[in-house]
């Protein structure tokens, strides 16, 4: 197969889109019901990264991506901010990029959560 035809590693990809010279991929995330998720390094700091192959991916990205775009401008509660929703390089779906944040228990601030959703 000709380099040129062959598709591109999703951290090439990233690199090219996002507009950096390093991508490097961090500790697998998770494989969701919905889609797969996966950390990388950059240039510009950690990112999220979905991926979802279904024909309807790009859509339900570009709602989420409106959603936490919503909610992180109202500076209630702390959410990702979401970066750019593309094409899928290895066929159909799309990718949505947002910020990486680090996970911890919300056992202690359920009741804040509460509250600022509220709002």
């Amino acid at each position: 197969m000709a380099e040129a035809s062959r598709p591109l590693k999703l951290e090439e990809f990233l690199k090219k889109e996002l507009n950096t010279t390093k991508c490097q991929g961090l500790a697998l995330a998770s494989g969701g019901c919905i889609s797969e998720g996966r950390s990388f390094d950059t240039d510009h700091g950690k990112i999220f990264v979905k991926v979802n192959a279904k024909s309807e991916a790009r859509k339900m990205f570009e709602g989420e991506c409106n959603s936490l775009d919503a909610i992180y401008l109202s500076n209630t509660v702390r959410v990702p901010k979401p970066i750019k929703v593309l094409g899928n390089p290895c066929g159909s779906g799309a990718v949505f990029v947002l910020e990486h944040l680090e996970m911890k228990s919300l056992r202690k601030c359920q009741s804040q959560l509460g509250t600022e959703l509220g709002r």
